[in-house]
């Protein structure tokens, strides 16, 4: 789901969809991001159409439990219209670089 790009730090999601089913494969993507000892992460999500509120809930979480051990996690490349939803939702500041 996640591949490495030439950027340092910055992982690109590989689905355009981001719901329920995918966030069990996210978040063990992530978990290996966080062992192999990143201290910043970028997720990439050019290729993201749609994001659920599992998703977001699994991203604000992961981001406050990276953060308790030094790790930084951001979102980057988000569409505006995901951008608009993390606006409303009060996260833009808390996930976009």
């Amino acid at each position: 789901m996640v591949t490495e790009l030439t950027r340092e730090k910055s992982y690109r999601i590989q689905s355009n969809r981001l719901d329920l089913y995918s966030a069990q494969g996210l978040e063990e993507d992530m978990t290996k991001l966080f062992l192999a000892g990143e201290s910043l992460i970028y997720l990439d999500f050019s290729n993201v159409e749609e994001v659920s509120s599992a998703v977001l809930g699994l991203l604000l979480y992961k981001k406050v439990m990276f953060k308790k051990q030094g790790v930084r996690l951001f979102l980057i490349n988000v569409k505006p219209q995901i951008q608009k939803i993390l606006k409303i939702l009060n996260l833009r500041d808390h996930l976009l670089l």
